[in-house]
């Protein structure tokens, strides 16, 4: 109740006192020791003080007495104000809301409430947060389909879920840019996986760029925290299950295997093409190469015929009936170097029988 409404309550003033009847303006300002006197009634009556009254009602406490009240009140308050910092914290000290400090592992002290309050902060540690999926506790876990599904470049569903991984780098910016900083690493992350998947072809995601989607991700959802200045360093994103929604999962599969019996026969063919096609170069090589070196034959061949011609020709204008003897006699020779003949001195001629080589003849004709 204000002073001036209780002027008209009995003239009392705030401190119990009745004011003067005069109502001047020369009044008698308050008695501070009877102020003193009045506390010390009341903590003796608490507390059980001396009679010092002589039987006069409540017991009032010494000044030392309340001096020493005083002064543990104030070591206690004191003391509330020691606190310890774990090796992987950091405690950040606010004054009266405002950022004013930050202190590191160990046993530490601030001014205590509601002068500077602290704030401790896990820096070092490695935090996870599952997106698509929750963990239920006791090792079953649940999906959520709201995270999960995305739509692929292609325009196929996908059912993803993963794991992020962060820690703090700046506890200014954490503390104060972002309110809810799961939620906000949370939502930095379904939106930069979808935006990957979105232009990502739904087989690539599930064979062969899985590496390349984490890392994309990963760095797309450092570049949103780091717009939001949330001062939050994104160490990892691992994809845990990539595949095709419930829904059309035994279709999907029967389209997989279809796609591998593909492959399967393309490289049954290719393995075919791979071994006959280097045998038909091959024989074709030899071919060309027996072409060649008949070629390079039948035209040495006639050069040396040619050559041999000329030469018989000079011979010849040089001595032709010397020549035209020396031709016979060697064709002669080559004609009758291949067949069978029996030689007959002219001058006994006559006297011999002639000579019908029968068994030769049968042998080659047949006998009838």
């Amino acid at each position: 109740m204000p002073w001036s409404q209780n002027q008209n309550n009995d003239n009392n003033n705030p401190w119990g006192q009745k004011r003067p009847s005069g109502g001047g303006s020369n009044q008698t300002p308050p008695d501070l020791e009877a102020i003193i006197k009045r506390i010390q009634k009341m903590l003796g009556g608490v507390l059980g003080g001396n009679n010092s009254n002589g039987g006069n009602g409540g017991g009032e406490i010494s000044k030392g007495a309340l001096m020493g009240i005083f002064v543990v009140a104030f070591l206690l308050w004191g003391a509330s104000g020691v606190y310890t910092v774990a090796a992987d914290e950091e405690a950040v000290v606010l004054q009266f809301g405002k950022h004013v400090d930050t202190k590191g592992p160990g046993l530490r002290w601030h001014l205590p409430y509601p002068i500077e309050t602290v704030e401790k902060l896990p820096v070092t540690r490695v935090q996870r947060l599952a997106i698509g999926v929750r963990d239920m506790g006791d090792g079953r876990r649940r999906q959520r389909s709201s995270e999960s599904l995305m739509l692929t470049q292609d325009e196929n569903i996908v059912d993803i879920s993963f794991i992020v991984q962060y820690k703090i780098k700046a506890v200014d910016d954490y503390m104060f840019n972002i309110d809810a900083p799961e939620k906000t690493v949370r939502d930095a992350a379904e939106s930069a996986i979808r935006e990957i998947i979105g232009r990502t072809m739904i087989d690539d995601v599930l064979t062969t760029k899985k590496a390349e989607v984490e890392v994309e991700t990963q760095v797309l959802i450092q570049s949103i925290l780091d717009g939001y200045k949330a001062g939050i360093s994104v160490t990892s994103v691992n994809l845990q299950d990539v595949k095709p929604p419930k829904a059309v999962e035994h279709e999907f599969k029967d389209v997989q295997a279809a796609k591998e019996d593909k492959e399967r026969a393309k490289n049954e063919a290719q393995a075919y093409a791979n071994d006959i096609i280097p045998k038909a170069r091959g024989e074709a090589r030899k071919m060309v190469l027996d072409a060649e070196a008949y070629e390079k034959e039948a035209v040495d061949r006639a050069e040396g015929e040619a050559s041999r011609f000329d030469s018989i020709l000079a011979a010849y204008k040089l001595a032709p009936e010397v020549t035209r003897k020396r031709i016979y006699l060697e064709t002669m020779e080559s004609v009758l170097a291949k067949a069978d003949k029996v030689i007959i001195d002219s001058k006994v001629a006559g006297q011999v029988l002639p000579y019908l080589p029968l068994d030769r003849a049968s042998s080659k004709v047949g006998v009838k």
